[in-house]
Formats: C-alpha cells, sequence, structure tokens
C-alpha cells in the first residue's frame, strides 16, 4: 500500500486499550498497519462494491486514528455514533474509517467471527430502511470478506 500521510506510529499497549474498550479484537493485519501509520492516508483511497440496489459504486477512505486526543474525540465519538444505532437497529460494528461524504467503514462483529476475521461494511450516514412499526435501520452494505479482501481492492 502506497501512503500519501499518516501520523506516525502507534503503540500496541494503546491500540490493545482500544480493543479492550470497545470488547473487540481487531484484525491482525489490521494492527499491523495501523501500528505504523496512524491516521492513514492512502494513495489508493477509493474502494469499489456493489451497493443495496445491486449497483456498482465507490467511496474514498481515511482510516481514524489511534493518538490520544483524537482518538478521544474522533474514534470514540464515531463510536459512539454508530454504536448508538442501538436506536436504529445495528450492533456489533466498530469503525475504524469515513469516508468524505460522511459514510462509515466498519469491521462487522454482528455474526459470530471467533476464529475468522470480521467482514467489512459500509454504514450509510444518511440511508434509513423504515418499517411498519415506525422504526428504522441505517443501510449497512456488505464490502469485503475480511480486511485484507478490503486492502485489495482499494485504489486510486
Amino acid at each position: 500500500m502506497r501512503i500519501f500521510d499518516d501520523n506516525g506510529q502507534v503503540s500496541l499497549e494503546k491500540i490493545n486499550d482500544v480493543e479492550k474498550l470497545l470488547g473487540y479484537s481487531f484484525p491482525t493485519s489490521y494492527v499491523k498497519l495501523i501500528k505504523e501509520h496512524d491516521a492513514l492516508s492512502p494513495i489508493e483511497n477509493i474502494f469499489d462494491f456493489i451497493n443495496i440496489y445491486n449497483k456498482s459504486d465507490e467511496r474514498d477512505l481515511n482510516f481514524l486514528s489511534f493518538k490520544s486526543n483524537h482518538l478521544d474525540r474522533d474514534m470514540i465519538s464515531n463510536q459512539d455514533n454508530v454504536n448508538d444505532l442501538d436506536n436504529y437497529g445495528i450492533k456489533d460494528l466498530v469503525v475504524f474509517g469515513i469516508c468524505a461524504n460522511g459514510d462509515y467503514v466498519c469491521f462487522d462483529y454482528r455474526d459470530d467471527v471467533k476464529g475468522t476475521e470480521p467482514k467489512i461494511v459500509l454504514v450509510y450516514h444518511d440511508d434509513f430502511i423504515d418499517y411498519e412499526d415506525g422504526t428504522s435501520t441505517m443501510v449497512v452494505n456488505h464490502v469485503a470478506e475480511n480486511f485484507e479482501d478490503f486492502l485489495n481492492i482499494l485504489h486510486e
């Protein structure tokens, strides 16, 4: 992966603290990448996927930061936004990136992933599915089977 910009290294201790705080273990390849390149802005920052309307779509990506001030303000607040989606019927997603339009790129821990890595999904920040009972859910769209596959679909 070619890197445009980053905020330097992150200690494994810091990453482990975030994992404990969120209650999930990150994929090994993600931890390895983030340890060396916090708040990574990759040159290949576009990914293509099939959206919920069965059409080709694309988004850009900026990784969230683990640096202490940035972490407290952005990563955790973004986690809170997504984890607050309990109101919208969504649980067990962990944000690791944000698109320029505000959509979230997440690790999907909704399925039992023991022994496997979480899938990668996109949560539309402004697209909802409304149900007859008056509730709604933010749209979650599958992007990749795991983090390695996700990295392989990034392009300029």
